[in-house]
């Protein structure tokens, strides 16, 4: 331990961008990322504030963002949150948000004005979902001081405002949100993330700064009152706020930033994580018949290795070591880590998570950065998921003091490199080569990762505080394989939230991957599973999956290299 925090003051000292173990692009299959923002059209200018102080907590928070296909023409089009400016003791109304169309060959129209969707609010999360099961994309945003707003999709590029009919929208400060089945009785269910009670009027310290590191910063969280999250139980197709009899009001309020549905004890239904700031993290594990217990210090997974409480902001879900077992990775403060918690089974047959942070060499890497955003994929299709983390910080400050961290970040990538000789999976930080998109420094939040142009690798959407996003199309020479699979699910959840699906290649390695609700930070990537295969050329032997009913749809012999269609109505793949 004391060595460990002797190399993390080192660190410290260090000009943020750098970190510990690494990689250049000096493989015979680079990967390269271009920024191609400005030629795109997606340009929304970001507004969260003030953007020279940031002494106004819901300014720090950022916005997120959501791939959707809402014309239903096979390309994923772009909805982008945005936040607003204070104007005295109250939020003015006049940035709004937009909704891109994708015309193809990375060209995007801004279609917000005839969408339905240019709405008033100081927006933060986004989350993609077909609430009413048409198979068509609705959409769900969270607002600081509410209501928060539901969206449904018409059909005919218009969306319309149903959140008086279909529920959802209260006045807490919301951030993050989930839509799963927690009951298992076919439908979607939703919980909502809730921060801080924030008043403009009646800010922490009387409107004074507070003091972090010899520097005068915004006060927050602690201090402040946090705010209850929420939970809705879809009734005929209505949320009603059913919290305390779901068993998720049992815990103390906190300051939650990141929510993720997921099944993380392998046993068929749908369990809860929740990223909370300054704050114990919570694991909600599902009993059965709308019924949870919140069990992250039982399971291992609300502090990290030291006991110690982080800040949680963004999370993600994966198998990051072929193991069958869905491992977490958290996001947090800067002068901290981002936190991996390893799945594990014990001798007993409980589930238990292990902070691997440092044994899979993913601490010293993020020490200085202040991450948010994050995403466990295959980025270089060589069988093992990687791990890409958007970052940037909340106080202006540091800027003037050598504090061992930077405003203005660059984001990272963690390339998985397997198995080691002893057993363990270890990454490395990829150093992106000069003019590559990973060189910019941002203060970012939000992040999208989605096949925008169906080539089968993974491009970015980066939603930046105070200015227009970032967009990032993945130029990469991959010589690995992959495969792809959108889900539709039951009616009800035709998104098939909480299915798993697994694949067996043509070299015999099998891989899982799970849909899983909410994730990254107040953002919703592709809806597409996507499996890197590595060598792997000849047809898929078996696909495996597992519908959220407990249903198995059992297909053979798929090529590579493309996306399916899986459908619980059918037992045959459809090529997309």
């Amino acid at each position: 331990m004391t060595a460990r925090w002797n190399l993390s003051l080192l660190v410290m000292w260090t000009v943020c961008g750098c970190g510990g173990s690494s990689t250049s692009d000096s493989s015979p299959t680079p990967l390269r990322f271009v920024d191609v923002t400005q030629s795109s059209g997606v340009t929304l200018p970001n507004v969260s504030g003030d953007p020279h102080d940031k002494l106004a907590i819901p300014a720090t928070l950022g916005q997120g963002a959501a791939a959707l296909d809402f014309d239903a023409d096979g390309l994923l089009d772009l909805f982008i949150a945005n936040g607003d400016a204070f104007a005295g003791p109250a939020a003015e109304a006049d940035a709004g948000p937009a909704l891109y169309r994708n015309l193809g060959n990375w060209r995007f129209e801004d279609v917000t004005d005839v969408s339905g969707l240019d709405f008033d609010g100081w927006a933060h999360g986004v989350s993609r979902v077909d609430f009413d099961a048409d198979d068509r994309d609705d959409l769900y945003v969270t607002v600081y001081g509410g209501p928060n707003r539901f969206f449904r999709n018409r059909g005919d590029g218009r969306f319309e405002e149903r959140s008086s009919v279909w529920g959802g929208d209260d006045t807490f400060p919301s951030t993050a949100a989930a839509f799963f089945d927690a009951d298992s009785d076919g439908d979607l269910d939703l919980y909502v993330g809730n921060y801080v009670h924030y008043d403009p009027a009646d800010p922490p310290n009387a409107g004074k700064p507070c003091e972090w590191r010899g520097l005068a910063v915004m006060c927050g969280p602690k201090g402040t009152t946090p705010a209850a999250d929420t939970f809705w139980e879809n009734r005929d197709g209505r949320l009603h706020e059913a919290g305390e009899r779901f068993g998720f009001a049992a815990v103390r309020p906190s300051y939650t930033l990141g929510t993720l549905a997921g099944d993380l004890d392998n046993d068929g239904d749908v369990d809860l994580y929740v990223a909370n700031d300054s704050e114990p993290n919570y694991l909600f594990e599902n009993l059965g018949g709308g019924r949870f217990r919140e069990v992250g210090m039982l399971r291992g997974a609300d502090r990290n290795e030291d006991g110690r409480s982080q800040a949680g902001m963004g999370v993600d879900l994966g198998d990051v070591d072929n193991d069958g077992r869905f491992d977490l990775f958290v996001t947090n403060f800067s002068h901290d880590t981002n936190t991996l918690y390893r799945n594990l089974l014990t001798p007993a047959g409980e589930t238990l998570f292990e902070d691997a942070t440092y044994t899979m060499q993913l601490g010293l890497e993020s020490y200085s950065y202040l991450g948010w955003g994050a995403r466990i994929i295959d980025i270089d299709h060589d069988g093992w998921q990687d791990v890409v983390v958007v970052s940037g910080h909340v106080y202006p400050q540091v800027d003037r003091m050598p504090v061992g961290t930077s405003y203005r970040q660059r984001n990272q990538i963690f390339l998985n490199r397997g198995r080691t000789a002893d057993g363990r999976t270890t990454f490395d930080e990829r150093v992106p080569p000069p003019g590559d998109a990973f060189e910019l420094q941002n203060v970012s939040r939000g992040l999208v990762v989605a096949d925008l142009d169906n080539d089968g690798d993974a491009d970015l959407l980066v939603v930046e505080m105070d200015g227009p996003p970032t967009l990032i199309r993945n130029d990469s020479r991959l010589d690995g394989h992959w495969i792809g699979f959108l889900l539709r699910g039951e009616a009800g959840n035709r998104d098939a939230i909480g299915a798993l699906v697994s694949v067996e290649d043509s070299d015999g390695q099998v891989r899982w991957r799970q849909q899983v609700g909410g994730g990254s930070y107040l953002s919703t990537g592709d809806p597409r599973l996507h499996f890197g295969l590595g060598s792997a050329a000849a047809p898929v032997r078996t696909i495996t999956a597992t519908w959220p009913s407990g249903k198995q749809t059992v297909y053979r012999d798929l090529p590579p290299n493309r996306y399916w269609l899986l459908q619980t109505s059918s037992p045959t793949p459809e090529p997309l």
